[in-house]
C-alpha cells in the first residue's frame, strides 16, 4: 500500500482525489493544505471582496467529503521544504511527512514576481484567500488600488475593488488588456467600457518598484512615472520551485486556476463594471468566421466565432440575454451555417 501526499489549496486536489478513490482504495491520502484552511475555489475570491458572498461560500466542498474518501488533511502548519530526493515534507514546526507519491497544485507562497519592495503592508495576492481576507481588512485604510493583471483574476478583483469605491488602477505588461484572452478588437472595447466607468488601464508597464518605509506609499513604474497608492494586487500564484529540490519525479495537479485555455470553459467576468462572458474560442480561428455587433451607448458588444458549420465561441458585453442560448448551440457543435448574423439579435 501506498502513501500519496498532495499538497495544495486549490479544488484541482479534490478532483485529484476523486480520481485516485476511482482507481485506488487501498492507498493512503494526505492532503497538506498550504493556507490552512480546506480547499477553495480561487475563482470566488473577487465576489468575497465585493462583498458578494461570505467566505464559507468559497468553500463548495463539505468537510464529509474527504473523511468519505479517508484522506488525512493536516490545515494547521506552513511548509518549510520538500525533499524531492528522501521523499518528504518538512513543515515550520520541523513535522516530517514520508510520501510515496507526491502531486502538487500550488505551494501557497505569495511570489509577485521581481517587484521591488514587495514585502512591505499593503501589497495582496488575489489567487489567496488568506491574502484576500488580509485585504478585505486593509481596504477601509485605502483609496488608491493599483492592480497587476495578467489574467481574469486580477481583472475581476480590479472590478471588485472599484465596486467597493476605490481609486483602481490596472497595470499589465501587455499591448493591449487581457491579451491572452482576446483579440484586439476586442480587448481595445474593453477598456474603453471600464475606463469609461472610472477605471484606468496602463498598457504595456509593469510595477518596478513599491515605495514606502513599511507601508505601501506609491509604486514606481516602467515608464519611471511614480503613482501614490496604498495598496498593490498581484494576480499570480506560480510555484515557488525554490522551495522544492532538483531530484526525482511528481505530478502537478492540472489547476484551471493556472491555466489560460482556449477554448475557454463558460467564465464571467467584470461583475460590478460589466456582464462580461466567453466561451469556446475567444480569437478568430484558423479557417473561421467571425460576426459582431456593438451598441455603442448601451455598451453592449457581441462577437461570434464560427468554423466549418459550427458556432465555436462567443464574447458577450453586457448582453446576458444571449448567453444560455450560445451556450447550447456551442455545446451541442450545431450547424449555424447562414444563421450567423441572426444569432447576434437586434
Amino acid at each position: 500500500m501506498s502513501k500519496i501526499l498532495i499538497v495544495g489549496n486549490s479544488l484541482a486536489v479534490t478532483k485529484a482525489i476523486e480520481n485516485i478513490r476511482q482507481n485506488d482504495q487501498k492507498s493512503e491520502i494526505v492532503l497538506f493544505c498550504t493556507e490552512s484552511v480546506l480547499p477553495y475555489d480561487r475563482f470566488t475570491l473577487p465576489s468575497l471582496v465585493a462583498g458578494l458572498i461570505k467566505e464559507s461560500k468559497t468553500h463548495p466542498l463539505p468537510e464529509d467529503f474527504f473523511k468519505e474518501n479517508r484522506v488525512e488533511v493536516i490545515a494547521n502548519e506552513k511548509l518549510l521544504r520538500i525533499s524531492l530526493k528522501r521523499k518528504y515534507l518538512t513543515t515550520e514546526k520541523k513535522t516530517q511527512i514520508d510520501y510515496d507519491q507526491l502531486m502538487i497544485a500550488d505551494l501557497g507562497t505569495l511570489t509577485p514576481l521581481s517587484i521591488k519592495g514587495h514585502q512591505k503592508k499593503g501589497v495582496f495576492d488575489c489567487a489567496l484567500l488568506s491574502s484576500v481576507k488580509e485585504l478585505i481588512k486593509y481596504l477601509p485604510f485605502a483609496d488608491t488600488v493599483f492592480v497587476s493583471v495578467t489574467n481574469f483574476q486580477g481583472f475581476n478583483m480590479a472590478c471588485a475593488l472599484h465596486a467597493q469605491g476605490k481609486e483602481v488602477v490596472i497595470v499589465t505588461t501587455d499591448p493591449f488588456l487581457l491579451s491572452n484572452v482576446f483579440d484586439e478588437e476586442t480587448s481595445t472595447l474593453l477598456k474603453q467600457i471600464i475606463e469609461s466607468k472610472g477605471i484606468r488601464v496602463m498598457a504595456n508597464n509593469s510595477i518596478d518598484e513599491i515605495l514606502g518605509d513599511s507601508e505601501v506609499k506609491a509604486v514606481r513604474l516602467q515608464s519611471a512615472k511614480v503613482a501614490a497608492a496604498q495598496i498593490v494586487i498581484v494576480d499570480g500564484l506560480p510555484l515557488d520551485w525554490q522551495l522544492v529540490e532538483q531530484g526525482s519525479e511528481f505530478q502537478v495537479i492540472d489547476d484551471e486556476y493556472f491555466l489560460m485555455r482556449i477554448p475557454f470553459k463558460p467564465s464571467y467576468f467584470g461583475s460590478g463594471v460589466l456582464e462580461g462572458f466567453c466561451m469556446g474560442m475567444t480569437k478568430l480561428p484558423d479557417g473561421g468566421r467571425e460576426y459582431l455587433r456593438f451598441d455603442a451607448p448601451q455598451n453592449v458588444f457581441k462577437k461570434i466565432f464560427a468554423q466549418g458549420d459550427c458556432l465555436v465561441g462567443t464574447v458577450l458585453f453586457n448582453a446576458p440575454v444571449h448567453e444560455k442560448a450560445l451556450f447550447k448551440i456551442i455545446s451541442e457543435s450545431s450547424s449555424v451555417v447562414g444563421q450567423e448574423e441572426a444569432l447576434l439579435g437586434g
